[in-house]
């Protein structure tokens, strides 16, 4: 029996083991992957190491079913779409060509990464349900999920008002995803640990990227992962305690400089970062 139980307790040391040193799928988000043609975009991600693209747009030089089958060849993934609305005095306005997308994704394990705007004194939680309760059914639809994402100056800006709003929308394809230079911009005092493990049930993709703590601009709080002073060990860390599984996508809105050495100095900084 003393055997028997030595051996459980050593098999569930390994599976400890490797349950802590899991890692997330990484992408860059398409704002960073500045290519001649879609075809560069999947080579330079591939030779560089990340696991696929992502915060896609739906309008591109090739279609959306060209796309995907030029990603899948490649052994790579198209992870999420960058999509949203406004929030109207009465109602809500979105682009028809996201329904399209939503058809046209049917059966991929793909997220759309959903932006509120809308007026914080104008607009209510209400229609803001009504509004991503419209595009999560018909997502639900093609088996999609759908992440709230907080955007400085939209309706949706903090983590916590994408939580809430998702809570009111009482869909189970609906979750959040916390941004990391968004919640820098908007909220950079607000308990990180707090909010994170009251979105934990629903946090489903998280985005990150160097920043200088205390920034103000972008050009402080959005740079390559290895620049910055904001502490990324710190946060992953806490993302591991709180049994984050989703995927991590690189914000490369605005980076100066060449697009294929950024890239290199993210991922190189991830995988050094995962390494220690």
């Amino acid at each position: 029996m003393k055997t028997i139980a030595a051996a459980i307790l050593l098999v569930a040391g390994f599976t400890n083991l490797f349950a802590e040193s899991e890692t997330w799928p990484v992408y860059a988000f398409q704002n960073g992957v500045h290519f001649k043609s879609a075809e560069e975009r999947v080579k330079v991600l591939k030779e560089l190491g990340y696991d696929g693209i992502g915060a896609a747009r739906v309008n591109d030089a090739l279609s959306l079913p060209q796309r995907l089958k030029l990603y899948d060849e490649a052994g790579l993934k198209l992870f999420s779409f960058y999509v949203g609305g406004r929030l109207e005095p009465k109602g809500h306005n979105y682009s028809k060509e996201i329904s399209q997308a939503i058809k046209d994704l049917k059966g991929r394990d793909v997220i759309l990464e959903l932006y509120v705007q809308g007026n914080k004194k104008a607009n209510t939680d209400k229609q803001a349900v009504a509004f991503v309760r419209e595009i999560a059914d018909q997502a639900k639809e093609s088996g999609l999920r759908i992440v709230l994402y907080p955007h400085t100056g939209f309706y949706v800006d903090t983590l916590g008002t994408a939580v809430r709003v998702a809570r009111k929308c009482d869909r189970d394809n609906v979750g959040v995803m916390f941004n990391l230079c968004h919640y820098l911009m908007v909220e950079p005092k607000t308990d990180l640990k707090a909010v994170l493990t009251d979105a934990k049930p629903l946090l489903w993709q998280v985005s990150t990227c160097g920043a200088e703590q205390g920034g103000s601009d972008w050009s402080q709080l959005i740079q390559t992962l290895d620049r910055g002073s904001y502490d990324q060990a710190a946060l992953f860390k806490l993302l591991r305690e709180l049994g984050f599984k989703g995927n991590v996508g690189f914000q490369c809105y605005a980076i100066r400089g060449d697009s294929r050495d950024n890239l290199k100095r993210s991922i190189g900084a991830w995988n050094k970062l995962h390494s220690q």
